[in-house]
């Protein structure tokens, strides 16, 4: 007899996010996926015009070279799994739910979409407080507090990026990962997300507040890669 899929779900971080390092927060959004997928169903706001943050679900791979890592929640049959999308998507597509741009940011969402998870039985109960408690730490600090805690946290790519992030993330495609500032695919994508905001020559960051959210940031240090 076949053994019933399972799925998992994930709160993903993006980015270094130390402001004593002079770094935006990281971006945060929750993952749905099949055990043994390289794509997940990824549920966030961002923010394409500087103005308003939307919600924004979308499937994704898995793994990207900006993700600091992930920390498993939970262990989910296919039935549990849609019942989360659904519940992440009525939460999602709730306006009163999005915070306003320069007052809250992507954490503050999660935090509350885990909290509406964990009142459905979905998530273990003070999940929602525990991330709340995690706004605005650097991914650094969220990993140490999750394993802390003995959670299950899975470390992301070896690549390391740092400095202002980019609030668009609209730029669907995969990158091929090498020696990331060599890398023409990821400079290219870069250049995407930055949009007419940079010229092809300029790559000073784009000066932005302190509660942008974006799994992207705009320079990249080479260090071990």
């Amino acid at each position: 007899m076949e053994s019933p899929t399972t799925y998992y779900l994930s709160i993903n971080i993006y980015g270094r996010g130390d402001a004593k390092l002079g770094d935006g927060p990281s971006h945060m959004g929750i993952a749905i996926y099949e055990h043994g997928s390289l794509t997940c169903e990824m549920h966030h706001i961002r923010n394409p015009t500087d103005e308003d943050f939307i919600y924004d679900p979308r499937t994704q791979p898995l793994e990207d070279p900006v993700l600091k890592g992930r920390c498993e929640h939970a262990s989910l049959t296919s039935e549990q799994a849609q019942e989360a999308a659904s519940l992440l998507s009525a939460f999602g597509n709730d306006k009163s739910n999005i915070p306003e741009f320069g007052v809250g940011n992507c954490q503050d969402w999660v935090a509350a979409a885990v909290g509406t998870l964990g009142h459905a039985g979905v998530v273990s109960p003070g999940e929602g407080e525990f991330w709340k408690s995690m706004i605005n730490k650097s991914s650094e600090e969220m990993k140490n507090e999750c394993l802390r805690r003995n959670k299950k946290w899975i470390d992301g790519p070896e690549s390391t990026c740092e400095g202002e992030p980019d609030a668009r993330f609209n730029d669907r495609d995969t990158v091929k990962v090498g020696k990331l500032v060599q890398n023409e695919a990821f400079r290219a994508r870069m250049q995407s997300l930055l949009g007419s905001k940079a010229d092809d020559h300029d790559e000073t960051p784009v000066e932005r507040p302190f509660y942008v959210s974006s799994p992207f940031f705009s320079k990249m240090n080479e260090g071990n890669n």
